[in-house]
């Protein structure tokens, strides 16, 4: 699983320093790359961002319920990336990897 992750419905206020406070404590972060309504962040370990992805998604930030998960696909760069994209996430569901299955 992938280090990074998208955060979507991110408010056009929002800015590298408060993101970065939004994802304080997951674990170190290397890289905040935002665009406008959208962006990345890169954890030094794939854990932490399972943990961000699973804790923060749905959370509210600068106003905004955002979506947080991990990407998906190669970044346009070479590295990886690609964002999620919509959906509202659903509640429900026990442990585990999910039912969901990704193909690139």
């Amino acid at each position: 699983m992938s280090s990074r992750v998208y955060i979507g419905r991110l408010s056009y206020r929002a800015r590298e320093k408060d993101v970065e406070r939004f994802f304080k404590g997951y674990g170190k972060i290397l890289e905040v790359d935002l665009k406008n309504g959208y962006g990345f962040v890169e954890f030094d370990d794939p854990r932490d961002a399972d943990d961000a992805v699973y804790d923060l998604n749905g959370k509210e930030l600068c106003g905004e319920r955002v979506i947080v998960e991990h990407t998906k696909g190669p970044r346009r760069d070479g590295g990886y990336g690609g964002g999620g994209g919509g959906g509202g996430g659903g509640g429900g569901g026990g442990g585990g990897a999910g039912g969901r299955s990704e193909s690139l």
